[in-house]
């Protein structure tokens, strides 16, 4: 009879008890933000950040509300309503209404159910999912590309982090923590209960400055074992129950989070359910589009949900006269969870995960208010802008349509 090895990274830890004594106050405070969104919803930004006016509201319903010294705070200013905002978009419990010119942020009904059947391990590890598999930077208007991903952020800045922690006598000192991993990143670390944190008292004119920061038993535990797993992501059959044999899988943060997440399980034994979020439907109706380029320069386009990606691009140049010989493009966007879904130029196949080919208008799950980029010729750089204006239910036309043009359109090659 063979044995499986158990991976020499493994550890036993106690799990905590989830429904008591949840590590942390993530569960509490993430709660009291989904009360405060309720049935009406939140006020957004056209960034689609929190409003200003609910901020101090928000502040003032978690666990530890921060004291700023701040006249003008903005949502980066409150670290933890910041991580905080990056699960909820990232878990698919909230959606934004973006039909009028203030966009309002709206709890999923059926994703809201599946959260309410959950336990207090899995909502736990439902949020360290959304958080650690899915969170996009660009969501709180950060770049993505410092650093890698949130789980690889935190796996570098535990690097950093002596086993006694660190004290900073300065908020200069601290500084650093603005970039790894992020004042947001370290907040979520302390509201997930992986992290001790004490701030220094508000200074006016300053916002939230850390003073002393170590990491808590389960924080030992738990990123520990996530940091064991990362250093050996392709251990062969006999080392690790599920190892990961294909590269992708180590490089996408959702399949390595599944993968790690099924070490972990065990002892877990409360973990049994996920948050369940339906799929999108296929959109067949025709989809109606404002495409600007420029101040006064636009064509209403209208195309069927069964066209793909590349006969809008074609359809696009031809309402304004340029010529799509020989240059590439890319349609971007972003998807419920805030992560930016590029499609590029059939040519790309192979270095893209998304070809203009193969992907049809109907599989965006767009709706009405959605924007999308399309950056066209990856040398003169011309940016459309997208606007969905109407999505029909009913199938209508599927040829694609030039329905108004305003404004002249600017030559495309210039002077020579």
């Amino acid at each position: 009879m063979t044995k499986t090895r158990v991976p020499t990274f493994i550890h036993q830890f106690d799990a905590p008890d989830f429904e008591r004594q949840p590590p942390g106050t993530i569960l509490r405070d993430f709660d009291a933000l989904l009360d405060l969104i309720g049935d009406q919803g939140l006020p957004l930004t056209p960034g689609h950040l929190f409003a200003m006016k609910t901020l101090e509201t928000i502040n003032q319903r978690l666990a530890h509300p921060l004291e700023l010294g701040l006249k003008r705070a903005m949502q980066k200013s409150y670290p933890h309503i910041n991580g905080l905002y990056l699960v909820l978009r990232a878990s698919g419990l909230a959606r934004i209404d973006m039909a009028s010119k203030k966009p309002r942020l709206h709890l999923d009904p059926v994703v809201l159910a599946s959260w309410s059947a959950l336990n207090g391990a899995e909502r736990y590890f439902a949020l360290l999912k959304a958080w650690w598999g899915r969170s996009s930077e660009g969501v709180i208007g950060e770049f993505e590309s410092w650093g890698g991903d949130a789980s690889m952020k935190i796996v570098t800045f535990l690097q950093r982090l002596p086993d006694a922690g660190l004290t900073f006598k300065t908020p200069q000192d601290a500084d650093w923590l603005r970039y790894s991993p992020g004042l947001h990143h370290l907040a979520l670390l302390e509201l997930f209960g992986l992290l001790d944190l004490r701030a220094m008292p508000p200074v006016a004119g300053k916002g939230w400055q850390p003073e002393r920061i170590g990491l808590t038993e389960w924080g030992r535990s738990l990123l520990g074992h996530f940091a064991g797993f990362m250093r050996q992501p392709w251990a062969p059959e006999a080392e690790s129950a599920t190892p990961i044999h294909d590269a992708g899988d180590f490089f996408d943060p959702l399949a390595r989070f599944e993968h790690w997440s099924q070490l972990v399980r065990p002892q877990i034994p409360d973990w049994r359910q996920e948050l369940e979020i339906p799929a999108s439907p296929f959109q067949p109706g025709q989809h109606l589009f404002k495409v600007s380029l420029g101040a006064g320069c636009w064509r209403r386009i209208a195309i069927g949900g069964d066209a793909h990606l590349d006969a809008l691009a074609a359809t696009i140049l031809t309402a304004f006269d340029f010529d799509d010989t020989d240059h590439l493009y890319r349609f971007s966007y972003q998807d419920r969870f805030g992560g930016t879904i590029a499609i590029d130029h059939p040519d790309l196949a192979g270095e893209s995960d998304n070809v203009a080919d193969e992907v049809k208008v109907g599989d965006l799950s767009l709706c009405e208010g959605m924007r999308i980029s399309f950056l066209f010729d990856f040398g003169d750089d011309w940016r459309f802008e997208l606007l969905v204006e109407r999505v029909n239910a009913e199938s209508k036309s599927q040829e694609p349509q030039v329905l108004e043009v305003h404004g002249a359109a600017p030559v495309q090659y210039g002077d020579w």
